[in-house]
């Protein structure tokens, strides 16, 4: 049997790299599987080899977010993954793919805290290696998401300003360039300007189109649906919601849960009780499959609010969301449900998550602050 020479492999795993970030699941697929076949005859190279684990480990948790796949255990395979770094000397690039994958890990198990000290300590290391400009924006896009989720407006549309800049430099990136759109009009929808988020929107679901990207058309439906729900226009709303889940469903894509989560706040709105109490049920069905603690936490809450009137139940969906650093979902649907409770004429209640959301607007300045310092 032949020896192959490691850097070649790892000129191929570059590519799988590439294909990921891309976002093209059979060519990334199938470098993998190359790329598997090889190392098994690859002359040895330990930073090759450690090189081929990170990206194993990245393209394992992108294709279980890409398509829900109940049997992935991502806790187990995060053990497997930090072992990496417990074995051998990490630096500069692979130190960098070290904290940066496993940031990509804490914010997919919504631990945003985490993820941020992740991201930080890898942005530490862009510098200590050369790298090209497309990998500093997959980490801006990445840093954008973070902040976005925690209500850090001005970061947010900072890191993905500065991914969009580099991105519109290159015609394969297009997936990344409407994504980096949706951070930013979910910045603007945030800021209560969802008129001009609007027009970013349906840009994006013009460029996702001509993509030919499905999840990317769900994604521009799901977000439309979301603004025009903030506009009050619930007709609209529920229109782009069905649009979502209809192209979400054909792919069995992750954001189901959350498409039929925002689907059913609508239908609430509209007081269709059967489409509420249907939609939470096959909410609940695959959240609970896929093991989504953060959706299911949403639907509960959703439950609790509109469907059963179980404040306890409300209260829970509360303890997660602060214990897992949701400060922004603490600050936005304490709001909604101190309002829904409000108008059922229970005021103490309807106190006590305005209080909710006020500590959520305060631990998200704080973290702000510590941002700037």
């Amino acid at each position: 049997m032949s020896v192959i020479p490691y850097d070649l492999v790892a000129t191929k795993m570059n590519f799988w790299y590439t294909a990921l970030k891309n976002n093209w699941p059979g060519q990334a697929e199938d470098t993998r599987k190359e790329v598997e076949k090889e190392i098994a005859q690859m002359e040895e190279n330990q930073d090759v080899l450690v090189y081929y684990n990170l990206l194993k480990f990245r393209h394992n948790l992108q294709f279980d977010y890409m398509y829900s796949d109940p049997g992935a255990n991502l806790d187990a395979r995060f053990d497997e993954f930090k072992k990496i770094r417990d074995q051998n000397n990490l630096e500069g690039m692979l130190e960098y793919y070290y904290q940066f994958f496993a940031g990509m890990y804490h914010f997919r198990q919504k631990e945003l805290i985490l993820a941020l000290n992740f991201y930080r300590n890898a942005e530490k290391q862009l510098d200590s290696f050369e790298c090209d400009e497309l990998e500093k924006a997959e980490f801006y896009f990445k840093a954008s998401e973070v902040y976005y989720h925690m209500k850090q407006t001005f970061f947010s549309m900072n890191y993905a300003t500065r991914a969009y800049n580099i991105y519109k430099k290159y015609d394969t990136y297009g997936e990344r360039r409407v994504q980096c759109q949706f951070i930013l009009t979910g910045n603007l929808i945030d800021k209560m300007y969802p008129e001009k988020a609007l027009i970013n929107l349906h840009k994006a679901l013009e460029e996702s189109n001509d993509i030919g990207a499905d999840h990317l058309i769900g994604s521009s439906h799901l977000n439309l649906g979301i603004c025009y729900n903030q506009l009050e226009e619930l007709e609209k709303s529920s229109n782009h919601l069905k649009k979502a889940l209809e192209v979400y469903k054909e792919g069995n894509h992750s954001f189901i849960p959350k498409t039929l989560f925002n689907l059913a706040h609508v239908k609430a709105k509209q007081a269709e009780w059967r489409a509420v109490d249907d939609l939470y049920f096959e909410g609940k069905e695959l959240a609970e499959k896929n093991r989504n603690t953060y959706d299911l936490a949403k639907l509960e809450m959703l439950k609790g609010l509109y469907l059963i009137h179980d404040v306890d139940l409300i209260r829970e969906s509360f303890k997660f969301f602060k214990d897992n650093g949701l400060y922004a979902d603490m600050e936005d649907y304490g709001v909604i449900a101190a309002e829904v409770l409000e108008g059922k004429e229970k005021v103490r209640d309807a106190c006590e998550f305005y209080r909710i959301a006020y500590d959520g607007r305060r631990q998200i300045q704080r973290s702000g602050i510590v941002d700037e310092i």
